[in-house]
């Protein structure tokens, strides 16, 4: 039943290869960035924690869901000047239409968190949280649950991330306006996170987005 609620998180993403992010070539002029952007028609605002822009060049948003990817200010205008994080990072949020199946999981939000840690844990839950749809690329290394989210520490070996980045995930499940939000924070290969600080990350991100939806 919760299968339709953990797809991946896109961390490749749509187009990455040409984001300034990732891209020495390109850079997103200082007036475009922002630190907020609201989708799928006003359902839902995602906003950045500080250091942290949007990249609109490589974002989507459509009636479907919408992804967005997320790197400090400075990697995307390539000036050194412009904001950033104390520990650089890629984050993403993806945005997409409650499941169908949702409906039947339980109203009383612990039930409904035991019954999502249970799934992570299955073999289901895992190929759910593969980017290629494989059980055994993903080995699930923590999970915890505060305030009606579900967080996931993850290693997924499968293909499609960008080489620069580790393939050691954080992600966040929550409900915002009725829609399944999935946010996560990964690491540079060269630059992990250190004891916490990506599930620190992950959670002022969670905190900025529930903000933003008051």
């Amino acid at each position: 039943m919760l299968a339709g609620c953990f797809g991946g998180d896109g961390a490749s993403g749509p187009n990455l290869s040409d984001s300034p992010i990732f891209s020495a070539q390109r850079a997103t002029p200082r007036g475009d960035l922002v630190r907020a952007k609201t989708v799928m028609g006003g359902a839902v605002t995602i906003a950045t924690p500080k250091g942290f822009c949007i990249d609109t060049t490589s974002h989507q948003d459509t009636e479907a869901g919408a992804f967005i990817p997320i790197g400090a200010c400075a990697a995307l205008t390539k000036n050194a000047a412009d904001p950033k994080p104390e520990k650089p990072a890629f984050l993403t949020a993806t945005v997409l239409p409650m499941p169908v199946q949702a409906v039947g999981l339980p109203t009383d939000p612990d039930a409904r968190l035991r019954e999502a840690r249970g799934f992570v844990q299955s073999d289901a839950g895992r190929a759910a949280l593969s980017r290629d749809g494989r059980a055994e690329t993903v080995t699930l290394l923590d999970t915890k649950s505060a305030s009606g989210v579900l967080y996931v520490r993850i290693r997924d070996t499968s293909g499609g991330l960008p080489d620069s980045l580790s393939d050691t995930t954080w992600r966040a499940f929550l409900e915002v306006n009725g829609r399944l939000v999935t946010a996560s924070a990964t690491a540079f290969a060269d630059q992990p996170f250190g004891q916490g600080k990506g599930l620190a990350l992950l959670r002022d991100f969670v905190s900025q987005i529930r903000k933003a939806n008051r």
